[in-house]
């Protein structure tokens, strides 16, 4: 007698399990392959710090190919919102140093409250200069669309 364990060899029931697992998997495939090919790669749309006065919801009620033009809009202006941002988190450094060195120094610190208050700022100013660009192309329509958006905005945040 040998200590050998025989496998059985796989049923019916598990090729077409196979098969069937197979097929569910060529059918997902293809629907992502035809959503690539077809529409593109997905919109990332732009977070809210780029441009505080076009929120994400507005750009989600317009038809694709207008929002295409914004995001193209904010887009642009991408590089130069990363540095602005960039820079108001080396002011906030800088504050972090000056509240801690002793002796306390006061105008130390509220002079870097005030240069990160300027930063903030600017960051601010091109936020407005990309919602300027925005809101020129702007038909009457997406105005209103754009209104209800800002609207339902603020009332969530109350």
């Amino acid at each position: 007698m040998s200590n050998e364990t025989v496998t059985p060899a796989p049923g019916k029931w598990w090729q077409a399990l196979l098969i069937a697992s197979l097929a569910l998997n060529l059918l997902i495939g293809g629907a992502v392959a035809r959503r690539f090919v077809m529409h593109g790669p997905p919109e990332r749309l732009v977070s809210a710090s780029y441009a505080q006065l076009i929120p994400k919801r507005f750009l989600t009620k317009i038809p694709r190919d207008r929002r295409r033009v914004m995001l193209d809009i904010l887009n642009k202006y991408r590089d130069d919102f990363r540095s602005d941002r960039e820079a108001s988190e080396q002011v906030a450094s800088k504050l972090a140093d000056a509240i801690t060195i002793e002796p306390y120094d006061v105008e130390e610190v509220k002079q870097v409250v005030n240069e990160f208050a300027g930063q903030n700022g600017k960051l601010a100013a091109r936020g407005g200069d990309a919602a300027m660009e925005i809101l020129a192309l702007l038909t009457a329509e997406e105005r209103q669309v754009l209104a209800a958006a800002i609207r339902e905005g603020a009332d969530r945040r109350k």
